[in-house]
């Protein structure tokens, strides 16, 4: 897909390579991969799916830990190879490369914050340390949307749920004692709690749908949809299992209203809609909402939590603790909070309230202006871009909506973070392809273009 940068050489390439006068010639996305680089760039995705081998083994007595398992020293060695491998191969087109690193501002002032964020950091090695992750992993989304389209993106990653939904069953059947609760009630797979293989499932629910059409990856899709749905129902997680409804329901939505004038307010709506379902669930306004998910009256302790994080936030408003340096441990300023909260809460379970503490109401504010923008622009990608596509962005971004309400979140080493940077930049650049033309492109013509840019 070629766009202007806002530099006379790149621009006339980029209107070189989509003029009717002549073939369209992928300017801006380099030549196929070849074979190492794609083996490379689906270890990578793999990784940040399901994690390093020495991660599955872990061993987690009662629901105390809530976090993900963030491994030792050799997962960042081998995340840093990695990216460095995949960065390499992506520089035979730098100015290409560099538009899309700065053409979504909001993005690269969150990620230049958080990078930055451990000069005045409580910790600072552990806020180096997952800020240099979060960075690595936001690279790789913008590396993944120059060097693949969106349906090749798409179709690996099917691929990598499929193997994911494997590796949690044969924890779960095989190896008890590493992907079973401590009661034995819940599915735990390659993670280290209901919650984390939930999230992982629900995306993985996600993806896999979007790849069920595609005809060399039907199977393994449908099987990899079915057993992601069944992981989630293993987990017994309610966050997850009401994640995964409301998606199919918006995607329903999205998908009925897509084409249509009121498109607009039909997403505007239906977020709302969720959220405040969501929020509901979350305040306990109505009991028997709670009751019928199974939950107690504070979502097992949740709202008390949030209540007792209003005074840390308090005492450091505008800029934070630092990246990821509240949590941690008894040493951090989270003893307080544990102190009155005998569940040891791991993060905040709310991503605004997450944000506030460790970037403050400068980082809150990035972050918010950066997904309601990404949300905007998904919109007009879903009317304007053509095939199921289409509807991935604006899906993405309701997944990542949704986990913001009773979790921290999707802003974390990981697979989910990887593909919301993705539909930030791959709707920012759809969008400065037709400002570049001067009129939205015939949805014939625009696939037209898609489809030889992706080969």
């Amino acid at each position: 897909m070629s766009l202007t940068a806002g530099t006379p050489t790149f621009a006339a390439s980029a209107a070189e390579s989509i003029s009717p006068d002549r073939p369209a010639r992928p300017r801006t996305r380099p030549a196929r991969p070849g074979l190492v680089e794609r083996a490379v760039g689906f270890v990578t995705l793999l990784f940040l799916t399901t994690g390093m081998p020495t991660e599955w083994f872990v061993i987690i007595e009662g629901d105390a830990s809530d976090d993900v398992n963030a491994g030792g020293s050799l997962v960042i060695v081998v995340f840093i190879m990695l990216t460095g491998t995949l960065l390499f191969f992506s520089m035979t087109r730098p100015k290409a490369m560099m538009y899309l690193v700065v053409c979504e501002l909001s993005l690269l002032a969150f990620s230049l914050l958080i990078l930055f964020s451990p000069l005045w950091s409580v910790d600072f090695s552990t806020s180096s340390r997952r800020a240099v992750a979060l960075s690595l992993t936001t690279v790789l989304g913008i590396y993944f949307v120059a060097r693949y389209s969106l349906e090749q993106l798409i179709n690996r990653l099917s691929i990598v749920f499929f193997i994911a939904m494997l590796l949690n069953f044969a924890w779960v059947f095989a190896l008890p004692q590493y992907g079973l609760s401590f009661t034995g009630d819940d599915f735990l797979g390659i993670t280290t709690n209901r919650n984390s293989l939930g999230k992982q499932a629900v995306l993985g629910c996600v993806v896999t749908a979007f790849a069920i059409r595609t005809r060399n990856h039907r199977f393994i899709a449908m099987t990899g949809f079915l057993g992601s749905v069944l992981l989630v129902l293993g987990t017994n997680s309610k966050t997850s299992l009401v994640s995964l409804i409301l998606l199919g329901g918006l995607l329903l939505v999205f998908a009925t209203f897509r084409s249509r004038k009121q498109l607009f307010g039909a997403v505007i709506v239906s977020e709302v809609t969720a959220g405040l379902f969501g929020l509901l669930i979350a305040t306990a306004n109505l009991a028997f909402i709670t009751d019928l998910l199974g939950r107690d009256i504070t979502l097992t302790g949740r709202t008390v939590l949030w209540g007792h994080l209003i005074e840390p936030i308090s005492e450091r408003p505008l800029l934070g603790y630092g990246w990821e340096a509240y949590w941690g441990g008894w040493g951090s300023p989270a003893h307080e909070i544990w102190l009155k909260n005998s569940w040891f809460p791991p993060t905040a379970h709310n991503a605004p309230l997450e944000y506030l503490l460790a970037l403050g109401a400068v980082g809150l504010t990035i972050w918010a202006v950066m997904m309601v923008r990404g949300l905007l622009r998904s919109i007009h990608y879903l009317r304007n871009r053509p095939g199921l596509a289409g509807l991935f962005p604006i899906t993405m971004f309701s997944y990542a909506f949704l986990y913001s309400v009773t979790e921290a979140g999707v802003v974390q080493r990981g697979i989910d973070w990887m593909l919301v940077v993705v539909c930030l930049v791959e709707t920012r650049r759809f969008i400065d392809l037709q400002k570049q033309q001067g009129r939205p492109l015939k949805p014939g013509r625009l696939q037209e273009r898609l489809r030889r840019q992706a080969t």
